[in-house]
């Protein structure tokens, strides 16, 4: 059989068998189909008969054989950037323009195999966006895999949410990897999630809709896009904090950097369980935070705190590009 279906003459025999009926020599081949596919077995007391095998029985083997091509296949689309960087690896020129392509991968465990597979490639450069909370699950993971890259000379620079400062898995992380040579800030504003390989291929998250999905991720492999990715990144790492620095004077202000982001991301249209999701915060946090600033204010609502950061009153608020 070619396809997980039975054709007429095959459902007709296997009929008779599972109902214990003679078969004609003339479906000799159809019996042959059947018992290769593992529908039918001989019969151990009358080996010239045939007797069908258990529906549960086949019905597992049937999902087995699916689920290992999918993983087949699955583990050769991780392969796709490591096979691209090293074929890339072998030409010396790179005309302008050429090999321009953005390819979608499905699935979040797709997602953390080309990840790997990209980062085993790495031969120089090494740029890491990692909004939001991870579990310590996804950070010893992914720990294991830098630590390799780092050691065998990949410079290597990370940018954290400001929430990480408070993960255990996170300082643990940062304190392991900057000791090998990592570098590592945090912001209090969004950014976008990214992996950017040798400024050669990134992996990136679907904005299509206007908002991140997780159900997968971009493999951009253009050259422009992925110079436009660095430059977007070292603007964003340029006002980081460094993770052991001291932190930067700032000029006084009636809000605090947290605040200030939740207030743009308010007027940017998103809403606080939107905003605490993109921050990696609770939404218990990012209410506090409104709820502290509306008293020091005397404000009643979210939408008159609103009202006084888009007014005059709180320029030199807005203006504080600091955070």
């Amino acid at each position: 059989m070619t396809s997980s279906t039975l054709s007429e003459a095959e459902l007709r025999v296997y009929g008779l068998i599972a109902e214990g009926k003679t078969i004609q020599a003339s479906d000799r081949r159809t019996v042959q189909r059947l018992f290769d596919a593992g529908l039918i077995l001989r019969d151990g007391f009358q080996p010239s008969r045939y007797a069908v095998v258990d529906l549960d029985e086949i019905e597992g083997r049937l999902r087995d054989s699916v689920q290992q091509r999918l993983e087949e296949a699955s583990r050769q689309l991780a392969e796709i950037p490591s096979l691209v960087a090293q074929l890339r690896s072998c030409r010396t020129e790179r005309p302008r323009g050429a090999g321009t392509a953005s390819t979608w991968i499905e699935g979040k465990e797709a997602v953390n195999a080309a990840i790997a597979v990209a980062i085993d490639g790495a031969r120089h450069e090494l740029m890491t966006a990692q909004p939001g909370p991870r579990p310590r699950k996804v950070i010893d993971l992914s720990t294991d895999r830098d630590r390799a890259a780092v050691e065998r000379g990949v410079a290597m620079r990370t940018l954290y949410s400001t929430s990480s400062r408070s993960n255990p898995g996170a300082v643990d992380r940062v304190n392991l990897m900057t000791a090998l040579g990592a570098h590592f800030r945090t912001l209090t504003r969004p950014f976008m999630r990214l992996v950017l390989v040798d400024r050669e291929f990134a992996i990136v998250e679907d904005h299509a809709d206007g908002r991140p999905s997780f159900e997968g991720a971009h493999l951009v492999r253009d050259r422009a896009a992925c110079g436009y990715f660095a430059a977007a990144f070292d603007l964003d790492w340029q006002i980081g904090l460094d993770w052991h620095g001291d932190e930067p004077a700032q000029q006084p202000t009636i809000t605090t950097p947290l605040q200030r982001t939740i207030l743009r991301a308010l007027c940017a249209g998103k809403d606080q369980q939107q905003i605490a999701k993109t921050l990696g915060y609770s939404a218990k946090t990012i209410n506090l935070a409104l709820s502290d600033l509306r008293t020091k204010l005397e404000l009643g609502t979210v939408y008159q705190l609103v009202a006084w950061w888009m007014g005059p009153d709180a320029a030199a608020e807005r203006a504080n590009e600091q955070d």
